[in-house]
């Protein structure tokens, strides 16, 4: 039954948009155009299709249009109405973002998936968002700025927020026995937004910023800040930045000597924390051998799996359709997006069920902050920042690939599952902070790795 009204709705659907052709609109604006107010949801799907995210990009839209899939295959969601995604690439530009979104918003779109980077987000926010009072969430912002309900009302997301990444890796570095490091990051909100929350729980951890070295995101040079940093005696660096930043960084690590090979340990949060800043590029991998640092946790349990083998398996298409698919390791915001869509398809089949209009903003926002499922990536529900409470992978780059060693979150700490190779290739003792000896939080970590008994274990 449910077929055939989609069918009936796509032949009504082509015939308008022919006659809205004909009257001379452009071919753009035909094709995206919603036909059918009343049986057609629109969403906007706004992804880093180029620039310095499109790494990763290309992989979340994939995710969000796999959702799209399922759900309108599911005859117990949206009551019969059609979702469709308007994808718009964003650049990983603000000014970028905030044209699509409006673009998005003009055609119909009650509902934002996106934006990628925390300074488009922002920007679409604060912006288009805000003044059309159209919900939006996003799959990878992370900047703890975001969380400002006066500045950005209508702005959630399926990610946690910095301000407990920052405190994750603050004690990760803490219970290594570190305290003695030197950070750097991208002047963006991004950049910013993480280092800021890490240095402040640091110090209070007792750990010394040797040295805080910026960047502008986007610069081709960062040798002056990395030479401050080997100028500075700290032999762990705190990493805060998004994927193109991340190659410009190791691209140039080695030609001041910051490289694990030369006893260097990097700790790197969810931006250079992903196989896409080494994909294409040996050198840089070779940089980067034995980093660690976090991820929000991707997901686990059946709804996970279920994602895994639509992606595995390109959901019956291939990966010109759905770019990245054919395995099992999608990036890291993959499984993000796809929440992202099925968060809004929660909340607007509740609307539906309870006959409240989900084409209006501010009873849309409401709903989908009493929202509360199981997706891929686990538990999802909102607190009254917009935000979402972390879980956090620890991650080590072991050769080709980004291992998970255990995880973080807030009523465990640390919990270590998993043998680090600090130099990429083999276990080893953890590195010193500086030129002395490790401290004693790292002779406690060496001795487990003595005894091959983690430190604590948890079941995954």
């Amino acid at each position: 039954m449910k077929q055939t009204r989609k069918t009936m709705m796509f032949s009504l659907g082509f015939i308008a948009t022919l006659m809205i052709s004909f009257a001379g609109m452009g071919m753009q604006n035909a094709v995206a155009v919603q036909v059918d107010q009343d049986n057609t949801i629109t969403l906007g799907g706004l992804f880093p299709l180029t620039g310095t995210l499109a790494g990763g990009g290309v992989e979340r839209d994939a995710a969000a249009r796999m959702a799209v899939k399922a759900i309108n295959a599911d005859d117990t969601l949206l009551a019969g109405k059609t979702l469709e995604l308007l994808v718009r690439d964003t650049g990983t530009d603000p000014a970028t973002g905030v044209q699509v979104a409006g673009d998005v918003i003009s055609l119909g779109a009650v509902g934002l998936i996106g934006a990628a980077s925390s300074g488009v987000s922002s920007a679409i926010a604060q912006g288009p968002a805000k003044t059309s009072k159209v919900p939006q969430i996003s799959y990878s912002s992370t900047s703890p700025s975001l969380s400002d309900k006066t500045e950005h009302p209508y702005f959630l997301r399926v990610v946690p927020p910095d301000s407990v990444q920052g405190v994750a890796l603050a004690n990760i570095v803490n219970e290594f026995g570190w305290d003695n490091v030197a950070t750097l990051a991208s002047s963006d909100d991004y950049g910013l937004g993480g280092i800021g929350v890490f240095e402040t729980s640091a110090t209070e951890l007792g750990i010394t910023v040797a040295t805080a070295q910026r960047f502008a995101q986007g610069a081709t040079d960062v040798k002056t800040q990395l030479q401050a940093i080997a100028d500075s005696g700290a032999k762990v660096i705190v990493l805060n930045v998004i994927v193109g930043d991340a190659q410009t960084v190791f691209a140039q690590a080695a030609d001041v000597g910051l490289t694990a090979a030369e006893g260097y340990v990097w700790v790197g949060t969810d931006g250079p924390t992903q196989g896409a800043v080494f994909e294409s590029d040996a050198a840089i991998k070779a940089n980067m051998q034995g980093m660690i640092g976090t991820a929000p946790n991707r997901g686990s349990g059946a709804a996970f799996d279920a994602f895994l083998d639509l992606w595995e398996t390109c959901y019956g298409e291939d990966n010109s359709t759905y770019a990245g698919c054919g395995d099992r390791t999608p990036n890291t915001y993959a499984t993000f997006a796809y929440d992202a869509v099925y968060t809004f398809a929660k909340a607007i089949d509740a609307m539906i069920t309870a006959g409240t209009d989900y084409t209006d903003g501010d009873l849309l926002l409401a709903k989908l902050y009493e929202t509360d499922f199981t997706g891929a990536t686990g538990p999802i529900g909102f607190n009254t920042d917009g935000d979402r409470e972390g879980v956090y992978d620890i991650l080590n780059l072991q050769g080709d690939t980004f291992v998970t060693v255990g995880s973080w979150d807030k009523t465990n700490g640390r919990q270590l599952t998993g043998t680090i190779y600090w130099d990429g290739t083999a276990a080893t003792a953890v590195p010193a902070d500086s030129a002395g000896l490790p401290g004693f939080g790292a002779f406690l970590a060496i001795l487990s790795l003595m005894v091959a008994v983690p430190i604590v274990s948890r079941r995954r």
